[in-house]
């Protein structure tokens, strides 16, 4: 350990190890790595100037630093590289990882391979295959929010050992005091919000669940002189690097942000995290309040409920269960494709995106079960078919055009003017000229390389490797699809379960710090159970809060969606839009999130109105409009259906907060 010490002095500049840091020394070397693009920049930045050799290897940088990257990593000099784990879809970065001898596998956010986990990424499983297929030495997971089921999960994943392999740093925090508060309206929540601020003794974070929500609320704030910055994954990254950096040299800075922002900082001295809008989830909730009072010293974290914004998380639950009517076509589409000479099945999931209503998360969620669970394909590395060519000089150009090569000349012959660029489709111009696409494609970057051209590629296509064959006959087709729309279902459910978690936590007459840490498995780490500042602890009693109850369909409505929206393939789609849920297919169309009625229906049971509109759906035989037959759009204001009679059919509502009003928990075991 003397050495482990010394190294921790001498290059990092701390005296000591934290938690468990010292007690997994012996058997591994200790790495914290980070997902997110700019995030691991500024950790690789970190390890440099500190004297560590470390790179970070990621498709938004140049061909030459890739090179150089690679090299060093191929040489050995390279100690330390982060990669997402998309990476791991790329053969020549997998072919290049089966030369060197890989140390330790440091996987951060390691929550994500639990499929019981709210964030689960299938990307993740492939981290675990990695391992495994190139014998890792060590590996090192990492996370912050690991339920018990979560971590038995990463254990069974990466084989650790449950006993002797889990290092775990007590959930509770005794300087973070935690807060719920009951408001009815966005205007009380905001006088509430201006009230905290200008309390404050440090830094804030203020998180909403839009990105309109956050230019919203900070313009909201100006007036009172709380200078707020916005941060959201919709504003370029030169904003967001703005206002982080902003973020991080003030002493009492504010910014309103959505879940984007937080990844990778490290700030001492916030003293608030405000959740003007419920979290999705408890493991949500418990990574953003932990990054208030990093320091030790007294902060406070608020959570608003407020009845409305309910309906708004559902919307999040409920919007990545396609139609399983959808599902069963674009299972269709994937079995019924003839393979390539070389094995490989091709698919552009944009397009199939937008014809199968089905969102590109999820659409990958479903490649990667086939991929995963039923071992039918194989992720390797995807292909850009589309490229925009201009002119960098006119010798440049003329180069181009003097090009002999076989590939030049078929790029030449396909090509199709688009203003002042050409554009080629790189898979139908390689079907014509009996040319191998990646020889198109390298001609074209080689022209870019030796700077006679600009490119842009586009219509990102995934490669797969069919390892077996798919079900072709219709009915194995159709029950691979009810087994994977099962899935989707019983996911829908548990994230509708996660917010109800939410309100429950947030409700119960108990200790919250008792009540999060318990949900983390850590049950004894409060003492006595009480940490005496939170709202129960202070109060005696928890919030009380009454959700909007869950209405029957009203059948007014329900006609002027159907005269609206001329679909009747898809129950799913009218439910959503009637409900407020967005969707590829919502998406531009005139029926889309600008229509007055989209969203008209949010205070109503989701899954009766599937129901309702299942009915209209199978009187029409589920019949697909006429592109001509949409109902124009009107300047009717947007209502909402309100009535007292509540009816669910929904696990996740019924007894809770559903039927009208969340009435508290009794103190106690969760």
């Amino acid at each position: 350990m003397e050495k482990a010490h010394e190294v921790l002095k001498n290059v990092f500049g701390f005296d000591s190890f934290k938690h468990e840091q010292e007690a997994v020394c012996p058997a591994t070397c200790f790495v914290s790595s980070d997902l997110i693009e700019d995030a691991r920049e500024d950790q690789v930045d970190g390890l440099v100037q500190r004297g560590v050799k470390a790179a970070n290897l990621d498709s938004t940088q140049g061909a030459d630093r890739a090179s150089w990257v690679k090299n060093e990593v191929l040489s050995g000099s390279m100690k330390i590289l982060y990669v997402a784990p998309e990476r791991l879809n790329n053969e020549g970065f997998i072919s290049m990882m089966r030369r060197v001898k890989i140390s330790l596998l440091a996987v951060d956010e390691s929550h994500c391979i639990s499929q019981w986990g709210a964030s689960f990424r299938p990307e993740y499983l492939k981290i675990a295959r990695f391992a495994e297929e190139l014998d890792v030495e060590r590996v090192l997971c990492l996370t912050a929010t690991a339920t018990p089921s979560v971590a038995k999960d990463i254990c069974d994943s990466f084989f650790i050992d449950r006993n002797a392999g889990v290092f775990r740093i007590p959930m509770y925090r005794p300087n973070l005091a935690l807060r719920a508060e009951v408001v009815d309206t966005m205007n009380a929540k905001i006088n509430r919000l201006v009230t905290i601020l200008k309390e404050r003794t440090g830094p804030s974070i203020v998180y909403v669940t839009l990105q309109k929500h956050a230019e919203e609320v900070a313009n909201h704030l100006r007036p009172h002189d709380l200078e707020a910055t916005v941060y959201h994954a919709g504003l370029p990254s030169e904003e967001r690097e703005r206002v982080q950096q902003h973020f991080m040299d003030s002493t009492k800075g504010i910014v309103v942000a959505t879940i984007a922002f937080g990844m990778g900082i490290d700030k001492a001295n916030i003293r608030q995290v405000i959740h003007l809008f419920m979290p999705k989830t408890l493991e949500n909730y418990s990574q953003e309040v932990g990054r208030a009072g990093r320091d030790g010293l007294p902060s406070t974290c608020y959570m608003f409920l407020c009845a409305s914004d309910v309906p708004i998380l559902e919307g999040f639950a409920r919007g990545d269960t396609c139609a399983k009517r959808d599902l069963e076509l674009w299972l269709q589409e994937v079995a019924l494709k003839d393979a390539a000479a070389d094995g490989t099945l091709d698919f552009n999931h944009y397009k199939q995106s937008k014809e199968y209503d089905i969102r590109q998360n999820v659409l990958n969620l479903c490649y990667a079960q086939l991929e995963l669970d039923y071992g039918y394909i194989r992720a390797i590395t995807p292909f850009y078919s589309i490229y925009d060519i201009s002119s960098k000089s006119a010798d440049g150009w003329q180069k181009v055009l003097n090009d002999n090569s076989s590939a030049a000349k078929a790029i030449r012959a396909s090509w199709i003017p688009k203003g002042k660029t050409y554009q080629v489709d790189m898979v139908a111009t390689a079907e014509y000229s009996k040319m191998d696409r990646s020889d198109l494609a390298r001609t074209v970057n080689m022209w870019e390389l030796d700077g006679n051209i600009f490119s842009k590629a586009s219509q990102l296509r995934a490669r797969y490797m069919a390892t077996k064959p798919l079900p072709r006959a219709l009915k194995d087709i159709k029950n691979l699809a009810e087994l994977m729309y099962q899935r989707m279902v019983a996911r829908e459910e548990e994230a509708v379960e996660k917010i109800r978690q939410v309100i429950q936590f947030a409700t119960t007459d108990d200790c919250l710090a008792q009540l999060l840490a318990a949900y983390f498995g850590d049950e004894e780490v409060v003492p006595d159970g009480m940490c005496g500042q939170c709202t129960f602890c202070l109060a005696g009693q928890g919030v009380e809060f009454e959700p909007i109850a869950q209405a029957v369909p009203d059948a007014t409505r329900i006609k002027q969606i159907l005269g609206a929206c001329p679909e009747r393939d898809d129950p799913r789609l009218l439910a959503r839009m009637a409900f407020g849920i967005t969707s590829p297919r919502l998406t531009g169309g005139k029926w889309s999130t600008y229509h007055p009625l989209f969203g008209s229906m949010v205070d109503t049971d989701f899954n009766a109105l599937v129901a309702a509109f299942d009915v209209e759906c199978k009187k029409a035989g589920y019949a697909k409009a006429e592109p001509a037959a949409f109902a124009p759009r009107t300047s009717q204001k947007r209502t909402y259906t309100q009535t007292s009679t509540a009816s669910s059919s929904r696990g996740g509502y019924r007894g809770g907060y559903g039927g009208g009003g969340y009435k508290r928990g009794r103190r106690g075991k969760w």
